[in-house]
Protein backbone atom coordinates (compact mmCIF):
# COMPACT_ATOMS: atom_id res chain seq x y z
CA UNK A 1 0.00 0.00 0.00
CA UNK A 2 1.29 3.46 -0.70
CA UNK A 3 1.05 6.01 1.03
CA UNK A 4 1.42 9.71 1.19
CA UNK A 5 3.89 11.95 -1.23
CA UNK A 6 0.55 13.44 -2.73
CA UNK A 7 2.69 16.13 -4.20
CA UNK A 8 5.55 14.36 -4.95
CA UNK A 9 3.66 12.03 -7.25
CA UNK A 10 1.76 14.54 -8.78
CA UNK A 11 4.71 16.45 -9.44
CA UNK A 12 6.95 13.42 -11.53
CA UNK A 13 3.53 12.09 -13.16
CA UNK A 14 3.33 15.82 -14.63
CA UNK A 15 6.71 15.55 -15.64
CA UNK A 16 6.85 12.61 -17.21
CA UNK A 17 3.82 13.08 -19.29
CA UNK A 18 4.22 16.50 -20.38
CA UNK A 19 4.97 14.86 -24.11
CA UNK A 20 8.59 16.89 -23.35
CA UNK A 21 12.07 15.32 -22.21
CA UNK A 22 12.61 15.28 -19.07
CA UNK A 23 15.67 14.93 -16.58
CA UNK A 24 15.03 14.22 -13.16
CA UNK A 25 17.21 13.48 -10.28
CA UNK A 26 15.83 11.94 -7.34
CA UNK A 27 17.67 11.56 -4.24
CA UNK A 28 17.20 10.24 -0.29
CA UNK A 29 18.62 8.08 1.90
CA UNK A 30 18.25 4.23 1.18
CA UNK A 31 14.79 2.58 2.25
CA UNK A 32 12.83 6.28 2.22
CA UNK A 33 10.62 5.36 -0.59
CA UNK A 34 12.13 6.60 -3.79
CA UNK A 35 11.96 3.25 -5.56
CA UNK A 36 8.34 3.17 -4.68
CA UNK A 37 7.34 6.27 -5.47
CA UNK A 38 8.85 5.86 -8.88
CA UNK A 39 6.94 2.18 -9.11
CA UNK A 40 3.36 4.24 -7.84
CA UNK A 41 3.75 6.45 -10.45
CA UNK A 42 4.92 4.65 -13.64
CA UNK A 43 1.97 2.15 -12.72
CA UNK A 44 -0.58 5.06 -14.51
CA UNK A 45 1.62 5.90 -17.62
CA UNK A 46 0.61 3.48 -20.13
CA UNK A 47 1.87 4.96 -22.96
CA UNK A 48 5.51 4.18 -22.47
CA UNK A 49 8.38 1.96 -22.95
CA UNK A 50 9.57 1.31 -19.48
CA UNK A 51 13.54 0.80 -18.90
CA UNK A 52 14.24 0.84 -15.21
CA UNK A 53 17.74 -0.34 -13.97
CA UNK A 54 19.25 -0.79 -10.73
CA UNK A 55 22.94 -0.31 -10.48
CA UNK A 56 25.69 -2.32 -8.23
CA UNK A 57 28.73 -1.75 -6.71
CA UNK A 58 31.05 -3.42 -9.37
CA UNK A 59 32.91 -2.32 -12.42
CA UNK A 60 31.43 -0.53 -14.76
CA UNK A 61 32.03 -2.63 -17.93
CA UNK A 62 29.80 -5.08 -15.84
CA UNK A 63 27.36 -2.30 -15.02
CA UNK A 64 27.28 -1.42 -18.58
CA UNK A 65 26.55 -5.04 -19.72
CA UNK A 66 23.54 -5.55 -17.04
CA UNK A 67 22.38 -1.79 -18.25
CA UNK A 68 22.62 -3.18 -21.70
CA UNK A 69 20.42 -6.54 -20.90
CA UNK A 70 17.73 -4.21 -19.32
CA UNK A 71 17.45 -1.95 -22.60
CA UNK A 72 17.26 -5.33 -24.51
CA UNK A 73 14.46 -6.50 -22.58
CA UNK A 74 12.79 -3.40 -22.39
CA UNK A 75 12.50 -3.46 -26.62
CA UNK A 76 11.69 -7.28 -26.21
CA UNK A 77 15.56 -8.15 -28.27
CA UNK A 78 16.22 -11.41 -26.59
CA UNK A 79 20.49 -11.09 -27.31
CA UNK A 80 21.49 -7.72 -26.95
CA UNK A 81 25.07 -6.18 -27.14
CA UNK A 82 26.91 -4.61 -24.20
CA UNK A 83 27.31 -0.96 -24.92
CA UNK A 84 30.17 0.99 -24.79
CA UNK A 85 29.48 3.77 -23.06
CA UNK A 86 25.68 5.25 -21.35
CA UNK A 87 25.95 7.74 -24.54
CA UNK A 88 26.04 4.74 -27.07
CA UNK A 89 22.37 3.14 -24.72
CA UNK A 90 21.10 6.30 -25.04
CA UNK A 91 21.77 6.98 -28.75
CA UNK A 92 20.32 3.18 -29.45
CA UNK A 93 17.37 3.93 -27.34
CA UNK A 94 16.44 7.51 -29.31
CA UNK A 95 16.93 5.39 -32.32
CA UNK A 96 13.67 3.52 -31.25
CA UNK A 97 11.43 6.32 -31.79
CA UNK A 98 9.13 5.14 -29.34
CA UNK A 99 8.31 7.24 -26.20
CA UNK A 100 10.17 5.96 -23.25
CA UNK A 101 10.91 6.54 -19.26
CA UNK A 102 14.86 5.59 -18.22
CA UNK A 103 14.99 4.92 -14.68
CA UNK A 104 18.71 4.94 -13.35
CA UNK A 105 18.30 3.76 -10.27
CA UNK A 106 21.33 3.84 -7.05
CA UNK A 107 23.43 5.84 -9.62
CA UNK A 108 25.72 6.72 -6.91
CA UNK A 109 26.71 2.91 -7.00
CA UNK A 110 27.22 3.10 -10.89
CA UNK A 111 29.43 6.37 -10.01
CA UNK A 112 31.82 4.58 -7.21
CA UNK A 113 32.67 2.12 -9.89
CA UNK A 114 34.25 4.25 -12.10
CA UNK A 115 36.74 6.60 -12.92
CA UNK A 116 36.23 9.78 -11.03
CA UNK A 117 33.77 12.20 -13.07
CA UNK A 118 33.95 9.87 -15.99
CA UNK A 119 30.24 8.73 -15.88
CA UNK A 120 28.73 12.32 -15.03
CA UNK A 121 30.98 13.44 -18.35
CA UNK A 122 29.17 10.89 -20.13
CA UNK A 123 25.41 11.66 -18.71
CA UNK A 124 25.65 15.32 -19.31
CA UNK A 125 26.45 14.10 -22.94
CA UNK A 126 23.06 12.18 -22.69
CA UNK A 127 21.29 14.92 -21.12
CA UNK A 128 22.10 17.07 -23.39
CA UNK A 129 21.48 15.38 -26.89
CA UNK A 130 18.24 14.06 -24.84
CA UNK A 131 15.10 12.64 -27.60
CA UNK A 132 11.91 14.60 -27.03
CA UNK A 133 10.89 11.11 -26.93
CA UNK A 134 12.77 10.00 -23.75
CA UNK A 135 12.52 11.18 -20.03
CA UNK A 136 14.96 10.07 -17.56
CA UNK A 137 15.03 9.68 -13.82
CA UNK A 138 18.22 9.30 -12.31
CA UNK A 139 18.20 8.04 -8.43
CA UNK A 140 20.99 7.50 -5.75
CA UNK A 141 21.01 7.30 -1.84
CA UNK A 142 24.32 8.12 -0.99
CA UNK A 143 23.57 11.60 -0.09
CA UNK A 144 27.08 13.29 -0.61
CA UNK A 145 27.78 11.81 -3.97
CA UNK A 146 24.05 12.80 -5.40
CA UNK A 147 24.57 16.49 -3.98
CA UNK A 148 27.48 16.70 -5.40
CA UNK A 149 25.71 16.11 -8.99
CA UNK A 150 24.47 19.72 -8.14
CA UNK A 151 27.35 21.57 -7.56
CA UNK A 152 28.87 24.00 -10.27
CA UNK A 153 31.81 22.13 -10.63
CA UNK A 154 30.42 19.04 -11.72
CA UNK A 155 29.92 18.27 -15.06
CA UNK A 156 25.69 17.49 -14.50
CA UNK A 157 25.89 21.22 -12.96
CA UNK A 158 22.29 22.57 -14.45
CA UNK A 159 21.25 19.42 -16.29
CA UNK A 160 18.45 18.36 -14.35
CA UNK A 161 15.15 19.94 -15.45
CA UNK A 162 13.76 18.57 -11.39
CA UNK A 163 15.54 18.04 -8.30
CA UNK A 164 13.56 16.42 -5.77
CA UNK A 165 15.28 15.20 -2.48
CA UNK A 166 13.08 12.68 -0.52
CA UNK A 167 12.91 12.77 3.30
CA UNK A 168 11.51 10.95 6.05
CA UNK A 169 7.57 11.86 7.01
CA UNK A 170 6.56 14.12 9.17
CA UNK A 171 4.20 13.20 12.58
CA UNK A 172 1.09 14.12 10.12
CA UNK A 173 2.12 11.43 7.42
CA UNK A 174 3.91 8.75 9.49
CA UNK A 175 0.48 8.45 11.27
CA UNK A 176 -1.62 7.88 8.41
CA UNK A 177 0.48 4.15 8.66
CA UNK A 178 -2.16 3.92 11.71
CA UNK A 179 -5.38 4.50 10.99
CA UNK A 180 -6.75 2.82 13.88
CA UNK A 181 -4.54 4.48 16.24
CA UNK A 182 -5.73 6.82 19.01
CA UNK A 183 -4.27 10.12 17.74
CA UNK A 184 -2.11 9.84 21.17
CA UNK A 185 -0.48 6.14 20.05
CA UNK A 186 0.58 7.68 16.87
CA UNK A 187 2.06 10.30 18.62
CA UNK A 188 3.66 7.21 20.49
CA UNK A 189 4.90 5.45 17.81
CA UNK A 190 6.42 8.09 15.72
CA UNK A 191 8.39 9.74 18.56
CA UNK A 192 10.36 6.41 18.93
CA UNK A 193 10.32 5.03 15.81
CA UNK A 194 10.47 8.70 13.59
CA UNK A 195 9.02 8.80 9.85
CA UNK A 196 11.11 6.79 7.73
CA UNK A 197 8.46 4.96 5.22
CA UNK A 198 10.43 1.29 5.57
CA UNK A 199 10.41 1.44 9.43
CA UNK A 200 6.73 2.08 9.51
CA UNK A 201 6.10 -0.44 7.24
CA UNK A 202 7.44 -2.83 9.50
CA UNK A 203 5.18 -1.92 12.61
CA UNK A 204 2.60 -3.63 13.80
CA UNK A 205 -0.73 -1.21 14.11
CA UNK A 206 -2.81 -3.57 16.19
CA UNK A 207 0.16 -3.70 19.23
CA UNK A 208 1.14 -0.78 20.94
CA UNK A 209 4.35 1.18 21.50
CA UNK A 210 6.35 -0.71 23.74
CA UNK A 211 5.29 -4.26 22.06
CA UNK A 212 6.46 -3.07 18.58
CA UNK A 213 9.72 -1.27 20.47
CA UNK A 214 10.59 -4.66 21.96
CA UNK A 215 9.78 -7.16 18.94
CA UNK A 216 11.52 -4.99 16.90
CA UNK A 217 14.58 -2.74 18.16
CA UNK A 218 15.27 -4.93 21.35
CA UNK A 219 15.21 -8.22 21.04
CA UNK A 220 18.34 -9.52 19.27
CA UNK A 221 16.77 -10.73 15.70
CA UNK A 222 14.77 -7.44 15.71
CA UNK A 223 14.65 -6.02 12.42
CA UNK A 224 14.57 -2.13 12.90
CA UNK A 225 17.64 -3.33 15.46
CA UNK A 226 19.55 -4.81 12.80
CA UNK A 227 18.76 -1.81 10.23
CA UNK A 228 19.49 1.08 12.17
CA UNK A 229 22.88 -0.84 12.93
CA UNK A 230 23.59 -0.78 9.10
CA UNK A 231 22.59 2.65 8.66
CA UNK A 232 24.92 3.76 11.27
CA UNK A 233 27.56 1.85 10.08
CA UNK A 234 26.68 2.97 6.40
CA UNK A 235 26.23 6.70 6.89
CA UNK A 236 28.10 7.86 9.84
CA UNK A 237 31.08 5.76 8.91
CA UNK A 238 31.76 7.91 5.90
CA UNK A 239 33.03 10.30 8.51
CA UNK A 240 35.81 9.90 10.24
CA UNK A 241 34.82 10.87 14.08
CA UNK A 242 30.90 9.95 12.97
CA UNK A 243 30.20 7.11 15.35
CA UNK A 244 32.05 8.41 18.11
CA UNK A 245 29.83 12.05 17.48
CA UNK A 246 26.65 9.90 17.45
CA UNK A 247 27.53 7.93 20.92
CA UNK A 248 28.44 11.77 22.26
CA UNK A 249 24.82 13.01 21.41
CA UNK A 250 23.18 10.31 22.25
CA UNK A 251 24.48 10.85 26.33
CA UNK A 252 23.97 13.84 25.71
CA UNK A 253 26.27 15.83 25.37
CA UNK A 254 25.33 18.12 22.68
CA UNK A 255 27.13 21.40 22.30
CA UNK A 256 30.15 21.74 20.56
CA UNK A 257 32.75 22.41 23.43
CA UNK A 258 31.73 19.38 24.82
CA UNK A 259 32.11 17.37 21.88
CA UNK A 260 35.24 19.19 21.29
CA UNK A 261 36.62 18.52 24.52
CA UNK A 262 35.98 14.57 23.91
CA UNK A 263 37.52 13.94 21.07
CA UNK A 264 40.36 16.25 21.47
CA UNK A 265 41.31 20.23 20.77
CA UNK A 266 43.48 18.33 18.23
CA UNK A 267 40.46 17.46 15.87
CA UNK A 268 38.31 20.59 16.51
CA UNK A 269 40.05 21.81 13.18
CA UNK A 270 38.24 19.16 11.39
CA UNK A 271 35.08 18.48 14.02
CA UNK A 272 33.20 21.77 12.27
CA UNK A 273 33.33 20.18 9.04
CA UNK A 274 32.60 16.49 9.85
CA UNK A 275 29.23 17.93 11.89
CA UNK A 276 28.22 19.59 8.92
CA UNK A 277 28.68 16.12 6.83
CA UNK A 278 26.64 14.64 9.91
CA UNK A 279 23.70 17.10 9.02
CA UNK A 280 24.07 16.80 5.45
CA UNK A 281 23.54 13.01 5.89
CA UNK A 282 20.64 13.38 7.63
CA UNK A 283 21.88 11.64 10.41
CA UNK A 284 21.97 15.03 13.21
CA UNK A 285 20.30 18.37 13.13
CA UNK A 286 21.86 21.76 14.14
CA UNK A 287 19.74 23.44 16.54
CA UNK A 288 19.46 27.29 16.99
CA UNK A 289 17.13 29.71 18.25
CA UNK A 290 15.62 31.81 15.63
CA UNK A 291 15.94 34.96 18.05
CA UNK A 292 19.71 34.57 18.59
CA UNK A 293 21.21 32.67 15.66
CA UNK A 294 24.59 32.24 17.42
CA UNK A 295 27.36 29.62 17.99
CA UNK A 296 27.24 29.84 21.42
CA UNK A 297 23.00 29.32 21.82
CA UNK A 298 23.12 26.30 19.32
CA UNK A 299 23.58 22.59 19.81
CA UNK A 300 23.34 18.95 17.93
CA UNK A 301 21.26 16.63 17.93
CA UNK A 302 20.65 13.21 16.17
CA UNK A 303 17.52 13.71 13.87
CA UNK A 304 15.92 10.59 13.38
CA UNK A 305 14.31 8.95 16.47
CA UNK A 306 15.22 5.33 15.76
CA UNK A 307 19.06 6.56 15.65
CA UNK A 308 18.46 8.69 18.53
CA UNK A 309 17.40 5.69 20.60
CA UNK A 310 20.05 3.31 18.95
CA UNK A 311 22.58 6.08 20.64
CA UNK A 312 20.57 7.02 23.85
CA UNK A 313 20.38 3.13 24.92
CA UNK A 314 23.42 2.07 23.47
CA UNK A 315 25.07 0.65 26.14
CA UNK A 316 22.01 -1.36 27.27
CA UNK A 317 22.39 -3.49 24.20
CA UNK A 318 24.47 -5.97 25.91
CA UNK A 319 21.72 -6.50 28.32
CA UNK A 320 18.79 -6.89 25.57
CA UNK A 321 20.17 -9.54 24.44
CA UNK A 322 19.21 -11.64 27.53
CA UNK A 323 15.82 -10.84 28.22
CA UNK A 324 14.15 -7.92 26.03
CA UNK A 325 10.86 -7.62 28.30
CA UNK A 326 12.83 -7.44 31.12
CA UNK A 327 15.31 -5.45 29.26
CA UNK A 328 13.05 -2.94 28.73
CA UNK A 329 10.91 -2.62 32.01
CA UNK A 330 13.85 -2.21 33.90
CA UNK A 331 15.96 -0.34 31.88
CA UNK A 332 14.21 1.64 28.61
CA UNK A 333 10.76 2.40 30.69
CA UNK A 334 11.87 4.65 33.41
CA UNK A 335 13.71 6.71 31.00
CA UNK A 336 11.43 6.72 27.89
CA UNK A 337 9.05 9.09 28.82
CA UNK A 338 11.76 11.78 28.78
CA UNK A 339 13.15 10.34 25.60
CA UNK A 340 9.55 11.12 23.63
CA UNK A 341 8.78 14.23 25.11
CA UNK A 342 11.85 15.44 22.78
CA UNK A 343 10.50 14.32 20.00
CA UNK A 344 7.11 15.42 20.83
CA UNK A 345 8.84 19.24 20.49
CA UNK A 346 10.03 18.40 16.97
CA UNK A 347 6.25 17.16 15.90
CA UNK A 348 4.54 20.46 16.51
CA UNK A 349 7.36 22.40 15.14
CA UNK A 350 6.70 20.14 12.09
CA UNK A 351 3.21 21.05 12.64
CA UNK A 352 3.37 24.82 12.58
CA UNK A 353 5.78 23.99 9.23
CA UNK A 354 2.87 22.22 7.37
CA UNK A 355 0.20 24.47 7.97
CA UNK A 356 2.75 27.55 6.56
CA UNK A 357 3.71 24.67 3.67
CA UNK A 358 -0.16 24.64 3.03
CA UNK A 359 -1.01 28.53 3.27
CA UNK A 360 -2.82 28.08 6.71
CA UNK A 361 -0.80 30.22 8.25
CA UNK A 362 1.02 32.85 5.94
CA UNK A 363 2.23 34.78 8.69
CA UNK A 364 5.14 32.37 9.62
CA UNK A 365 8.16 33.37 8.62
CA UNK A 366 10.32 31.03 10.49
CA UNK A 367 9.89 28.37 13.08
CA UNK A 368 12.31 26.69 15.64
CA UNK A 369 13.60 27.41 19.33
CA UNK A 370 13.26 30.43 21.20
CA UNK A 371 16.48 31.59 23.65
CA UNK A 372 15.73 34.08 26.39
CA UNK A 373 18.73 35.14 28.47
CA UNK A 374 18.24 38.01 31.81
CA UNK A 375 21.07 39.03 33.34
CA UNK A 376 19.16 41.41 35.40
CA UNK A 377 16.97 38.73 36.69
CA UNK A 378 19.69 35.71 36.16
CA UNK A 379 17.13 33.68 34.21
CA UNK A 380 18.00 31.96 30.73
CA UNK A 381 16.16 29.07 29.05
CA UNK A 382 14.51 28.22 25.82
CA UNK A 383 10.98 27.72 24.79
CA UNK A 384 10.44 24.22 22.63
CA UNK A 385 8.61 25.72 19.74
CA UNK A 386 9.30 29.03 18.56
CA UNK A 387 7.29 30.72 15.64
CA UNK A 388 8.72 34.05 13.77
CA UNK A 389 6.24 35.78 12.39
CA UNK A 390 4.96 39.15 10.50
CA UNK A 391 3.45 40.26 13.25
CA UNK A 392 6.78 38.96 16.04
CA UNK A 393 7.54 36.23 17.97
CA UNK A 394 5.10 32.88 18.99
CA UNK A 395 6.61 30.79 21.57
CA UNK A 396 4.94 27.78 22.86
CA UNK A 397 5.85 25.21 25.68
CA UNK A 398 5.28 21.72 24.42
CA UNK A 399 3.97 19.10 27.12
CA UNK A 400 3.75 15.74 26.79
CA UNK A 401 1.34 14.45 29.17
CA UNK A 402 -1.07 11.67 29.79
CA UNK A 403 -3.34 13.99 31.80
CA UNK A 404 -5.41 17.19 30.61
CA UNK A 405 -3.50 20.28 32.01
CA UNK A 406 -5.76 21.20 35.25
CA UNK A 407 -6.57 25.47 35.38
CA UNK A 408 -3.99 25.62 38.63
CA UNK A 409 -1.30 24.17 36.43
CA UNK A 410 -1.68 26.65 33.75
CA UNK A 411 -1.93 29.30 35.37
CA UNK A 412 1.30 28.46 37.22
CA UNK A 413 2.54 28.09 34.14
CA UNK A 414 1.45 31.82 33.17
CA UNK A 415 2.92 33.38 36.50
CA UNK A 416 6.10 32.20 35.76
CA UNK A 417 6.28 33.26 32.09
CA UNK A 418 4.85 36.61 33.30
CA UNK A 419 8.36 36.77 35.29
CA UNK A 420 10.32 37.08 32.25
CA UNK A 421 10.22 40.39 30.52
CA UNK A 422 10.00 39.37 26.62
CA UNK A 423 8.86 41.25 23.56
CA UNK A 424 6.25 38.48 22.53
CA UNK A 425 3.15 38.46 20.87
CA UNK A 426 2.14 35.38 21.90
CA UNK A 427 3.25 33.07 24.48
CA UNK A 428 0.92 29.27 24.97
CA UNK A 429 1.35 25.98 26.03
CA UNK A 430 0.81 23.07 23.37
CA UNK A 431 -0.76 19.97 25.59
CA UNK A 432 -0.88 16.37 24.32
CA UNK A 433 -3.69 15.61 26.32
CA UNK A 434 -6.09 18.90 26.46
CA UNK A 435 -7.11 21.14 29.31
CA UNK A 436 -9.57 20.40 31.73
CA UNK A 437 -11.69 23.73 31.54
CA UNK A 438 -11.79 26.51 29.16
CA UNK A 439 -10.85 29.75 30.34
CA UNK A 440 -11.88 33.21 29.04
CA UNK A 441 -8.74 34.87 29.32
CA UNK A 442 -7.03 32.35 27.09
CA UNK A 443 -7.58 31.64 23.34
CA UNK A 444 -8.31 27.66 23.24
CA UNK A 445 -7.96 26.02 20.11
CA UNK A 446 -9.09 22.60 19.05
CA UNK A 447 -7.15 21.93 15.48
CA UNK A 448 -9.51 18.90 14.66
CA UNK A 449 -10.11 19.68 11.07
CA UNK A 450 -6.32 18.95 10.69
CA UNK A 451 -6.39 15.25 11.60
CA UNK A 452 -4.35 13.38 12.97
CA UNK A 453 -3.32 16.65 14.39
CA UNK A 454 -5.85 16.83 17.04
CA UNK A 455 -4.08 19.11 19.80
CA UNK A 456 -5.13 21.61 21.71
CA UNK A 457 -2.96 25.17 22.92
CA UNK A 458 -3.42 27.78 25.09
CA UNK A 459 -2.55 31.17 23.62
CA UNK A 460 -2.29 34.35 25.70
CA UNK A 461 -2.10 37.15 23.31
CA UNK A 462 -0.45 40.84 24.78
CA UNK A 463 0.93 43.93 22.96
CA UNK A 464 4.25 43.54 21.28
CA UNK A 465 6.15 46.44 23.15
CA UNK A 466 4.44 45.00 26.22
CA UNK A 467 6.58 42.70 28.76
CA UNK A 468 4.60 39.85 29.54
Amino acid sequence: MFIAREKEKELLKGKLTSGKKASILLYGRRRIGKTSLVREVLEEIQDAVIISHEFHKVALEINLEEFSNSVGLAFGIRFMPAFRTMVDAFTFIAAQNRRTIVVLDEYSDLKEGAPNGAVDSYLRTCIDTLSENISLIVMGSTLKLMGELLEEDNPLFGRFTTVLRLRSFDYFDSGRFFPDLSFRDRMLMYCVFGGSPYVLSLLDGSRSMEDNLIETMISPAGPLKNYTEAVVNLEAGRVPHGVTILTLLGNGKKRYSELESVIGKSASSVLSKELQRLVELELIEKVEPINKPARSKCFYRIQDPLVRFHFAYGSLRSGMMLNPELSYANLVKPSLHEFIARSFEDAYREYFVRLAARGLRNDILAVGTYWYDNPKMRTKGEFDVALKTSGGFEVYDAEFVSKAFSAGAVEKERQQISLIPLPLMCWGIISSAGFEHQDDSLVQLTLDKYQPFRLTILRIRFALSSPL
